[in-house]
């Protein structure tokens, strides 16, 4: 098939969508489709470029930030439909669609940050074009509630039923949604990629290693994982905790950079300035970390719409040790490929991480029941197979439809 995946952002932006984006169009085409990528502008990026396969096109309407300062220059918030800038992003569409052929389109994550993209692709179904939502997390907000019931999708792909149920709190009326485990590369994060080179840049030979794989945002959970290696290090001196930080994200850059401060403090405050290491890592190298560590920990305190890290983790077959957060219940299974602690509770964590560190069996024994999950249940070669089918219904659908 021939499709048009479009989001607000794509590789090298970090984030769980951009991730998934990669995964999912990198398999599409390894399975045979051709699939044409368009996305927000990304300052040093060119506008066209190849990224695994992948065709991808880069363009200012698709950029949230372009798209709210055009607004804000007239004086229209964020939330309201500028209508110019509808008709723009439907023309943008039109030709894209035209000049690459395109059976399907697929957006994420477009019932939040501004609604012009919903309602764009809204006016192509209505032209006859299929279309296809995935989204990736429900937030309490008006723009979210607002676009659930005015934008209309063929199907609406949910990442788990945590999601779903999410949806139909806010639009009750919807009866097109369909559960999509997401998947990753089990090639890519898998045991057998590891290459120690960046550890002993680090000097990181011979110690406890902890990985939280997350951005520096509030609900991640970071504080927890730092207030846990104090009391890590009183039984191991030499254990470090690794965070994968990142400047490099499409949205909540302010709460980024305040709680960056926040985490970066408490680790001065602690004395753990030995203990904790801050470093970013591209998204192609995360498996090398995995597989130095030990433990992956993930102790979100709200409510994670999926949680692709416990996944990638469990993938290079490491325990880990999360919150019963959202869609992690889905993907976790307690005392088989890790552990669950409760949310805010540096202690409880602290306990997990150093059972798992001082049993080592019990953490080879845990890694090797996510890994064998991770490939039976969240492969993206599946995902992929999944979403085709939603395409291709879309597709016969609107097929259908015409003939009448």
């Amino acid at each position: 098939m021939k499709v048009c995946m479009t989001h607000y952002a794509f590789y090298p932006t970090t984030g769980g969508v951009e991730s998934h984006l990669l995964d999912l169009c990198g398999e599409l085409v390894r399975q045979g489709h051709e699939v044409h990528t368009l996305v927000g502008s990304l300052a040093g990026r060119p506008a066209e470029e190849t990224v695994e396969g992948i065709q991808v096109y880069r363009d200012d309407l698709m950029n949230p930030e372009w798209v709210r300062e055009a607004k804000a220059a007239k004086d229209i918030a964020a939330d309201e439909e500028d209508e110019e800038l509808v008709e723009a992003i439907f023309q943008m569409y039109r030709r894209f669609l035209a000049t690459h052929d395109v059976q399907v389109v697929h957006g994420h994550n477009f019932h939040h940050f501004v609604p012009e993209h919903a309602l764009a692709l809204t006016r192509l179904r209505e032209q006859g074009v299929p279309n296809i939502l995935t989204v990736h997390e429900v937030w309490s907000e008006f723009i979210c509630e607002d676009l659930l019931r005015r934008a209309r999708w063929d199907t609406i792909i949910t990442f788990c039923n945590h999601v779903t149920k999410g949806i139909r709190e806010q639009a009750p009326h919807l009866d097109n949604l369909r559960v999509i485990y997401p998947g990753i590369d089990v090639e890519k994060f898998s045991p057998d990629n590891a290459d120690p080179k960046w550890a002993d840049k680090l000097g990181l030979k011979d110690r406890p290693v902890i990985i939280h794989p997350a951005r520096m945002l509030p609900w991640k959970g970071v504080i927890y994982s730092v207030r846990a290696m104090r009391a890590i290090r009183r039984e191991m001196p030499d254990a470090l905790l690794i965070i994968t930080d990142t400047d490099d994200i499409v949205d909540w850059i302010r709460e980024l950079q305040g709680y960056k401060e926040e985490v970066l403090q408490l680790i001065a405050a602690l004395g753990l300035k030995d203990n904790v290491v801050t470093q970013p890592f591209p998204y192609m190298e995360l498996p090398w970390v995995y597989n130095y560590c030990d433990v992956v920990v993930y102790p979100t305190i709200g409510e994670e719409p999926f949680g692709l890290v416990p996944v990638e983790g469990m993938a290079c077959a490491k325990p880990v040790v999360v919150t019963p957060s959202g869609g992690m219940v889905e993907s976790v299974v307690p005392d088989e490929t890790g552990f669950f602690v409760p949310k805010r509770d540096a202690d409880a964590l602290a306990d997990r991480i150093l059972r798992l560190l001082k049993d080592k069996s019990l953490a080879a024994e845990m890694g090797r029941n996510g890994r064998r999950r991770a490939v039976e249940v969240f492969s993206r070669q599946r995902m992929a197979r999944d979403t085709v089918e939603v395409y291709q219904a879309a597709v016969e659908a609107h097929r259908a439809a015409v003939a009448v």
